[in-house]
């Protein structure tokens, strides 16, 4: 899962389907097909703009409702979600897909990577606060013995 969370997609295919989009939307005719490729290269690419446009096609794709389609859109929604670090909504795109698809062992496998992110950043941004509180807490002992320390 982890591979497919980190793959960066070659500039030079990005350029590809981008073009081809352009192309197509220059003629007022952009194919659902054209659509997603270019959405899923975006979201595959290095870039965190491009993530937020990718997931910006994609949730278009989703609402004009090639019902055969929507779960890859909420798949690659999540993963666009996931790199932006919305990590609820990541799990809510998940969610969506297994409500409807329970057995789904991709989107099982993803969720639970997305979890276990989840825990690990909450389990280090509680080492961040315990710390921020520690120095604090030290600062002000510091404080106290110095300014007793004058009196005497």
């Amino acid at each position: 899962m982890e591979a497919i969370l980190t793959e960066k997609i070659d500039p030079a295919i990005l350029l590809q389907f981008e073009h081809k989009y352009r192309q197509e939307q220059a003629m007022n005719d952009v194919s659902q097909t054209t659509k997603f490729e270019y959405a899923w290269c975006l979201v595959r690419s290095a870039y965190k703009e491009d993530w937020k446009t990718g997931q910006k096609l994609l949730r278009e794709l989703y609402s004009q409702g090639d019902e055969h389609a929507k779960r890859d859109y909420l798949y690659y929604m999540a993963i666009a979600q996931y790199k932006l670090q919305n990590y609820d909504e990541a799990l809510k795109y998940c969610e969506g897909i297994l409500t409807v698809q329970p057995g789904n062992h991709q989107v099982k496998e993803l969720k639970r990577f997305i979890e276990r992110e989840v825990m690990k950043k909450g389990t280090l941004g509680m080492v961040a606060v315990g710390a921020a509180g520690l120095v604090a807490g030290v600062a002000a002992i510091a404080a106290t013995v110095f300014v007793v320390a004058r009196k005497k």
